[in-house]
Protein backbone atom coordinates (compact mmCIF):
# COMPACT_ATOMS: atom_id res chain seq x y z
CA UNK A 1 0.00 0.00 0.00
CA UNK A 2 3.05 2.70 0.54
CA UNK A 3 5.02 1.77 -2.60
CA UNK A 4 1.48 2.43 -4.45
CA UNK A 5 1.30 5.59 -2.73
CA UNK A 6 4.47 6.61 -3.58
CA UNK A 7 3.59 5.58 -7.05
CA UNK A 8 0.76 7.80 -6.94
CA UNK A 9 2.65 10.94 -5.26
CA UNK A 10 5.09 10.65 -8.04
CA UNK A 11 2.71 10.47 -10.72
CA UNK A 12 1.09 13.41 -9.68
CA UNK A 13 4.21 15.25 -9.55
CA UNK A 14 5.55 14.16 -12.55
CA UNK A 15 1.65 15.49 -14.08
CA UNK A 16 1.97 18.94 -12.27
CA UNK A 17 5.40 19.31 -13.44
CA UNK A 18 4.08 19.11 -16.56
CA UNK A 19 1.04 21.37 -16.56
CA UNK A 20 3.36 23.55 -15.21
CA UNK A 21 5.84 23.60 -17.88
CA UNK A 22 3.01 23.79 -20.46
CA UNK A 23 1.24 26.76 -18.76
CA UNK A 24 5.06 28.18 -18.96
CA UNK A 25 5.07 27.72 -22.75
CA UNK A 26 2.04 29.33 -23.20
CA UNK A 27 2.80 32.55 -21.15
CA UNK A 28 6.04 32.56 -23.02
CA UNK A 29 4.40 32.20 -26.44
CA UNK A 30 1.54 34.36 -25.51
CA UNK A 31 4.29 37.20 -24.64
CA UNK A 32 6.22 36.77 -28.23
CA UNK A 33 3.80 35.30 -30.35
CA UNK A 34 4.29 36.02 -33.81
CA UNK A 35 6.25 39.10 -33.18
CA UNK A 36 7.05 41.97 -32.73
CA UNK A 37 9.04 41.40 -29.51
CA UNK A 38 10.56 43.92 -27.41
CA UNK A 39 14.14 44.04 -26.88
CA UNK A 40 15.14 44.50 -23.21
CA UNK A 41 18.30 45.25 -21.17
CA UNK A 42 21.66 43.31 -21.86
CA UNK A 43 19.31 41.01 -24.46
CA UNK A 44 21.21 39.11 -27.11
CA UNK A 45 20.39 37.36 -30.07
CA UNK A 46 20.02 33.84 -28.23
CA UNK A 47 18.36 35.04 -25.31
CA UNK A 48 16.17 36.48 -27.91
CA UNK A 49 15.68 33.23 -30.20
CA UNK A 50 15.39 31.19 -26.57
CA UNK A 51 12.87 33.18 -24.89
CA UNK A 52 10.93 33.30 -28.21
CA UNK A 53 11.80 29.42 -29.28
CA UNK A 54 12.63 30.98 -32.70
CA UNK A 55 16.46 30.35 -34.52
CA UNK A 56 18.81 33.21 -34.41
CA UNK A 57 18.84 32.57 -38.02
CA UNK A 58 15.84 33.35 -38.09
CA UNK A 59 15.57 36.47 -36.23
CA UNK A 60 18.32 37.59 -39.05
CA UNK A 61 16.69 36.79 -42.10
CA UNK A 62 13.58 38.67 -40.75
CA UNK A 63 15.36 41.41 -39.39
CA UNK A 64 18.09 42.57 -42.48
CA UNK A 65 19.38 45.26 -40.64
CA UNK A 66 20.50 43.65 -37.60
CA UNK A 67 24.24 42.17 -37.77
CA UNK A 68 24.77 40.22 -34.20
CA UNK A 69 23.62 41.09 -30.86
CA UNK A 70 25.67 44.72 -30.68
CA UNK A 71 22.91 46.33 -33.10
CA UNK A 72 20.00 45.41 -30.60
CA UNK A 73 19.00 49.09 -29.01
CA UNK A 74 17.05 48.24 -25.67
CA UNK A 75 13.15 49.23 -26.59
CA UNK A 76 13.54 48.97 -29.95
CA UNK A 77 11.53 45.45 -31.73
CA UNK A 78 12.27 42.91 -33.68
CA UNK A 79 10.27 40.63 -36.39
CA UNK A 80 10.30 37.17 -35.69
CA UNK A 81 9.16 35.93 -38.54
CA UNK A 82 10.46 36.69 -42.42
CA UNK A 83 8.08 39.07 -43.99
CA UNK A 84 6.34 38.65 -47.48
CA UNK A 85 8.38 39.33 -49.98
CA UNK A 86 11.78 40.36 -48.20
CA UNK A 87 13.91 38.72 -50.08
CA UNK A 88 17.80 38.01 -50.58
CA UNK A 89 18.31 41.22 -51.91
CA UNK A 90 17.89 42.74 -48.48
CA UNK A 91 20.86 41.51 -46.68
CA UNK A 92 23.05 42.09 -50.03
CA UNK A 93 21.83 45.44 -49.66
CA UNK A 94 24.47 46.23 -46.99
CA UNK A 95 27.15 43.65 -47.49
CA UNK A 96 29.52 46.76 -47.97
CA UNK A 97 28.66 47.95 -44.73
CA UNK A 98 28.68 45.08 -42.63
CA UNK A 99 32.43 44.61 -44.10
CA UNK A 100 33.68 48.04 -43.43
CA UNK A 101 31.91 47.62 -39.36
CA UNK A 102 33.38 44.28 -39.20
CA UNK A 103 37.12 46.07 -40.23
CA UNK A 104 36.38 49.13 -37.17
CA UNK A 105 35.68 45.67 -34.66
CA UNK A 106 38.97 44.30 -35.60
CA UNK A 107 40.63 47.41 -35.34
CA UNK A 108 39.16 48.16 -31.92
CA UNK A 109 40.48 44.79 -30.60
CA UNK A 110 44.00 45.47 -31.80
CA UNK A 111 43.84 49.14 -30.55
CA UNK A 112 44.08 51.17 -33.55
CA UNK A 113 41.98 53.17 -35.97
CA UNK A 114 39.74 51.09 -38.91
CA UNK A 115 41.82 53.89 -41.52
CA UNK A 116 45.58 53.02 -39.47
CA UNK A 117 44.37 49.24 -40.05
CA UNK A 118 43.37 48.96 -44.20
CA UNK A 119 46.81 51.44 -44.60
CA UNK A 120 49.17 48.74 -43.08
CA UNK A 121 46.69 45.92 -45.11
CA UNK A 122 46.80 47.22 -48.42
CA UNK A 123 45.09 44.35 -50.07
CA UNK A 124 42.50 44.22 -47.36
CA UNK A 125 41.67 48.16 -48.54
CA UNK A 126 41.85 47.11 -52.15
CA UNK A 127 39.41 44.22 -51.81
CA UNK A 128 36.44 46.09 -49.77
CA UNK A 129 36.82 49.65 -51.87
CA UNK A 130 36.50 47.31 -55.12
CA UNK A 131 33.29 45.85 -52.88
CA UNK A 132 31.86 49.35 -52.58
CA UNK A 133 32.24 49.79 -55.97
CA UNK A 134 30.32 46.92 -57.10
CA UNK A 135 27.25 47.75 -55.44
CA UNK A 136 27.52 51.30 -55.36
CA UNK A 137 28.71 52.38 -52.36
CA UNK A 138 31.32 54.99 -54.15
CA UNK A 139 34.81 55.27 -54.76
CA UNK A 140 37.73 55.30 -52.20
CA UNK A 141 35.85 56.58 -49.40
CA UNK A 142 37.26 56.82 -46.23
CA UNK A 143 36.36 53.57 -43.95
CA UNK A 144 34.34 54.84 -41.04
CA UNK A 145 35.93 54.31 -37.56
CA UNK A 146 35.30 55.16 -33.97
CA UNK A 147 37.77 56.22 -31.49
CA UNK A 148 37.05 57.24 -27.43
CA UNK A 149 39.15 58.80 -25.36
CA UNK A 150 39.97 57.67 -22.19
CA UNK A 151 39.54 53.98 -22.35
CA UNK A 152 39.05 53.75 -18.45
CA UNK A 153 37.71 55.88 -15.78
CA UNK A 154 34.78 55.78 -13.04
CA UNK A 155 31.44 55.87 -13.62
CA UNK A 156 30.05 59.11 -14.26
CA UNK A 157 33.24 60.47 -15.76
CA UNK A 158 33.35 62.01 -19.18
CA UNK A 159 34.55 60.16 -22.72
CA UNK A 160 35.23 61.87 -25.93
CA UNK A 161 33.78 60.01 -28.86
CA UNK A 162 35.58 60.42 -32.45
CA UNK A 163 34.23 59.26 -35.58
CA UNK A 164 35.79 59.52 -38.91
CA UNK A 165 34.12 58.35 -42.38
CA UNK A 166 30.40 58.85 -41.58
CA UNK A 167 27.90 60.28 -43.73
CA UNK A 168 28.04 64.07 -43.64
CA UNK A 169 25.71 66.53 -41.60
CA UNK A 170 22.83 63.19 -40.51
CA UNK A 171 21.56 62.67 -37.07
CA UNK A 172 22.93 59.25 -35.31
CA UNK A 173 21.80 57.75 -32.56
CA UNK A 174 24.71 57.77 -29.67
CA UNK A 175 24.16 54.42 -27.31
CA UNK A 176 26.14 52.05 -24.59
CA UNK A 177 26.27 48.72 -23.63
CA UNK A 178 28.31 45.45 -22.31
CA UNK A 179 30.13 43.60 -25.54
CA UNK A 180 27.79 42.10 -27.66
CA UNK A 181 24.39 42.89 -25.74
CA UNK A 182 21.84 45.40 -26.55
CA UNK A 183 22.78 48.74 -26.41
CA UNK A 184 20.60 51.43 -24.84
CA UNK A 185 20.69 55.04 -26.22
CA UNK A 186 22.08 57.63 -24.34
CA UNK A 187 21.82 60.77 -26.94
CA UNK A 188 21.37 61.94 -30.56
CA UNK A 189 24.28 63.74 -32.28
CA UNK A 190 25.00 65.12 -35.68
CA UNK A 191 27.75 64.52 -37.92
CA UNK A 192 29.71 67.44 -39.65
CA UNK A 193 30.04 68.42 -42.94
CA UNK A 194 32.98 66.74 -43.23
CA UNK A 195 31.62 63.33 -42.66
CA UNK A 196 32.61 63.59 -38.90
CA UNK A 197 31.68 63.47 -35.14
CA UNK A 198 33.22 64.98 -31.95
CA UNK A 199 30.60 64.03 -28.67
CA UNK A 200 31.28 63.80 -25.23
CA UNK A 201 28.77 61.49 -23.26
CA UNK A 202 28.91 61.03 -19.62
CA UNK A 203 29.66 56.69 -18.56
CA UNK A 204 26.36 55.79 -16.75
CA UNK A 205 25.99 53.06 -13.63
CA UNK A 206 25.99 50.28 -14.28
CA UNK A 207 25.46 47.27 -11.69
CA UNK A 208 28.55 44.59 -12.05
CA UNK A 209 30.04 45.46 -15.88
CA UNK A 210 33.42 46.40 -15.34
CA UNK A 211 33.01 47.02 -19.33
CA UNK A 212 31.50 48.75 -21.65
CA UNK A 213 31.16 49.78 -25.43
CA UNK A 214 29.81 52.81 -26.59
CA UNK A 215 28.07 52.84 -29.91
CA UNK A 216 26.87 55.20 -33.23
CA UNK A 217 24.14 53.97 -34.90
CA UNK A 218 21.81 55.06 -38.10
CA UNK A 219 20.06 52.13 -39.55
CA UNK A 220 22.15 50.38 -42.22
CA UNK A 221 24.20 53.88 -42.95
CA UNK A 222 25.85 53.81 -39.59
CA UNK A 223 27.23 50.87 -37.14
CA UNK A 224 30.28 51.83 -35.23
CA UNK A 225 31.34 49.96 -32.12
CA UNK A 226 34.35 51.45 -30.27
CA UNK A 227 36.91 49.15 -28.76
CA UNK A 228 35.70 48.10 -24.96
CA UNK A 229 35.82 51.32 -21.75
CA UNK A 230 37.04 49.80 -18.78
CA UNK A 231 35.50 51.07 -15.53
CA UNK A 232 37.89 51.33 -12.83
CA UNK A 233 37.93 54.20 -9.68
Amino acid sequence: MRRRTSRLTALSLIIGTGMLAAGHGDAQEATCGDGPVKILPDDTLSRIASRCDVSEGALLAANPSIDGSGDLQVGATLRLRTAAGQGLADRLNHIGREANDAVGRIAGQVGASAQDLLDRNPDLKGRLERLGRRIGLGDGAEAPSLTLSPDHGPSGSTVTLTATGVPKDEPLLVGVGTPNTAFQVLQSARTSGKGTLDVEVKVPERQGDTRLVFVLRDGDAVKLTSKPFRIAP
